[in-house]
């Protein structure tokens, strides 16, 4: 018998406590002993299931994300701060975990999302919406040609269908079987323009990460950073009359800075009307040999903070972060071998969340909100917080459990954009139009059009704030509706009435 077989026959005496009895009689006849990925994707208890895989948590945000690198070119920063290892790209060492899988493949992007998806496959992830983050220098500093190769490879081997073109390989993405839900790219604020993110979005580049680092002129020209606030500004609101989600990178730490003047900028980071992003990486800084940091450092010239100093300020930065931002990462993934001077540990969320607790105290960040895996009958409220931002009004709506085991989770959110009538739009698509920046359900990854059940995908929430959105809209005297669809999400908005016109999926209302 197969494995699938043995598994179907004795599902009904499967428990926690003899699952691995059973897997060692399977091994015997069988001849090998069975991977998790080989049994829980027929199981029929959840809480089985979930015992089966492999960090789980990776695909408890609703999708399957992984980074994909792009390979060493010219990067046109000069920061004080920034790495440079020969063979990489710049800012990355080459044993960080996706730098290292990438150098191993030549930077193949195809065999990396190939490599990274059977990986996954393998330690019992769902992979069926799939989230690209690519990486590497500056991406607006790569040639045109090499980036429309780049990401047609990648469609190639999510689509596992070799195609004659990127724009083939998109089609064949709106209904495979395995899709991608987004996509983001890595640049700096002053390398935003329109023609860039009119690339980007040929190419399907749904969420951009902007390295800004500090918000103060006298820091940002200090590190050679090469920018100023203003670019920032006009980045960010250049990005979101596109509809793009947007990632700031922010780096506590650095050289002229305080821990009060740090927490100030987080404050004018979220509270500004020109700012506010969506997403939030948090570096602190991290002195590497080669920089001119270190440098600085050796002759006295910097000396980082304490790590109490410093998780005083992620704390607070933390306490500070609103409930429609996330922050995705709170350090780099650097080995201790490459930080001669500031905290090198990789666990600092778990310590910071520690402390908090501790103090009764909590991030009210996305992430630390999401409902993950798990089966949850709760009762929801609908929840709209609506701000000013250069350009427009930002609302985000978001159905969230306000008693029980659930209190205080989040289960669906969407991010509304309504731009100001006067916003000069950059795509003839989305002239009068309200934007839908993003819509996205959260816990463990389902299959597409497989009822959520008891599991919060799949439930209709989104549908419902789509539909809420819309009306909205409509008070607010927008006449049609535009949605930055990834390429694999085109096909759930034509369910709900949209078209596609240009890159985006668009409705009258």
């Amino acid at each position: 018998m197969k494995i699938d077989e043995l598994v179907c026959r004795d599902n009904e005496k499967l428990t926690l406590e003899n699952i691995e009895d059973y897997r060692r009689s399977w091994a015997k006849e069988i001849g090998h002993m069975p991977r998790n990925s080989e049994i829980w994707q027929h199981l029929v208890d959840s809480e089985l299931i979930e015992a089966m895989k492999t960090r789980g948590v990776r695909t408890e945000s609703g999708v399957a994300p992984f980074a994909v690198m792009m390979k060493p070119f010219s990067c046109p920063g000069k920061c004080i701060y920034c790495p440079s290892e020969e063979g990489m790209p710049k800012s990355y060492l080459s044993d960080e975990p996706a730098a290292q899988r990438a150098k191993l493949l030549n930077f193949d992007a195809g065999k990396q999302v190939e490599s990274r998806v059977r990986q996954m496959d393998e330690t019992g992830h769902m992979t069926n919406k799939v989230d690209l983050i690519v990486i590497g220098g500056t991406f607006g500093s790569y040639r045109n040609d090499y980036k429309r190769e780049f990401f047609k490879d990648m469609f190639d081997a999510v689509n596992g269908v070799k195609s004659n073109s990127l724009e083939e390989a998109q089609k064949y993405n709106e209904t495979a079987g395995r899709r991608v839900v987004g996509i983001s790219v890595e640049t700096r604020p002053d390398w935003v323009n329109e023609k860039e993110i009119k690339l980007w979005r040929e190419l399907g580049v749904t969420k951009v990460q902007l390295g800004v680092q500090a918000f103060d002129e006298k820091i940002l020209k200090s590190i050679k950073r090469g920018h100023d606030l203003d670019s920032v500004a006009k980045a960010t609101r250049l990005c979101r009359n596109a509809g793009l989600k947007i990632c700031y990178h922010f780096m506590p730490n650095l050289p002229g800075s305080s821990p009060e003047n740090d927490i100030r900028m987080a404050e004018i980071m979220f509270v500004d009307p020109r700012f506010g992003p969506d997403y939030l990486k948090v570096y602190p800084a991290m002195t590497i040999p080669g920089t001119q940091m270190h440098e600085m450092w050796n002759m006295g010239e910097y000396e980082p903070y304490s790590e109490e100093k410093l998780i005083y300020v992620l704390k607070e930065i933390k306490r500070l972060t609103p409930p429609w931002c996330r922050i995705d990462r709170l350090i780099r993934d650097i080995s201790k071998k490459w930080v001669v001077a500031g905290t090198a540990r990789t666990n600092l969320r778990q310590v910071l969340q520690k402390e908090l607790k501790d103090e009764g105290k909590r991030c009210l960040c996305i992430r630390c909100r999401e409902v993950r895996a798990g089966v949850y009958d709760a009762s929801l409220d609908l929840l709209m917080d609506e701000r000013d931002s250069l350009g427009g009004k930002e609302l985000f709506l978001s159905y969230e459990s306000r008693s029980g085991e659930t209190e205080g989770k989040l289960f669906s959110m969407l991010r509304l954009r309504l731009p100001l009538k006067t916003e000069k739009m950059l795509f003839e698509e989305l002239e009068g139009a309200a934007m839908i920046r993003e819509v996205h359900t959260y816990g463990q990854v389902q299959q597409f059009r497989e009822s959520g059940g008891d599991l919060t995908q799949h439930r209709g929430l989104g549908k419902k704030l789509m539909a809420k959105a819309e009306s909205i809209a409509r008070e607010r005297g927008f006449k049609r509706m535009a949605v930055i669809s990834a390429i694999g999400t085109r096909e759930y908005y034509r369910s709900l009435g949209y078209e596609l016109k240009g890159t985006y999926m668009v409705k009258e209302i």
